[in-house]
């Protein structure tokens, strides 16, 4: 009886190890599938054609309409995540490509405020990217890479 409570135990302690990596793991195997194809693995995407994510992702969530920019451009807003999931790869990347960048204050995107922001995708991305990035140098966010 003592085993069998044992294995029950030792089964339960790595149910829960496991479920708390889970969500990590399905953000990162999200990037896998449905963005690096483009910013690549390691996030740094390809000069003057795909941004980099790297040290600079972060500095979005610093200027007015940065936060929502990064769910509404087409590759996140058009992807085949749901909300759930599109919110998760979104936490991931910023904590993975531009820890440093990412305000104290940060609150974690929602299925629920993701759902709002990709029904509404940009149409003029490289124009509302540009203007975020000069309110970034008129605020003094360091966007050098």
């Amino acid at each position: 009886m003592n085993n069998i409570r044992s294995a029950l135990v030792a089964f339960y302690i790595l149910l829960v190890a496991v479920s708390a990596n889970a969500e990590s793991r399905s953000a990162e195997v999200s990037y896998m599938l449905q963005c690096q194809g483009c910013h690549t693995p390691s996030g740094a995407g390809v000069a003057d054609r795909v941004p980099s994510f790297v040290g600079m992702l972060g500095n979005f969530l610093m200027v007015d309409g940065g936060r929502k920019f990064l769910i509404q451009v087409p590759g996140a807003a058009q992807s085949s995540l749901s909300d759930k999931e599109l919110a998760q790869v979104s936490n991931w990347m910023l904590q993975k490509f531009s820890p440093a960048q990412v305000p104290d204050d940060f609150v974690p995107y929602t299925a629920s405020e993701v759902g709002q922001l990709r029904q509404k995708p940009l149409v003029r991305v490289a124009e509302v990217r540009r203007k975020l990035l000069e309110l970034m140098t008129e605020q003094g966010v360091n966007t050098a890479i």
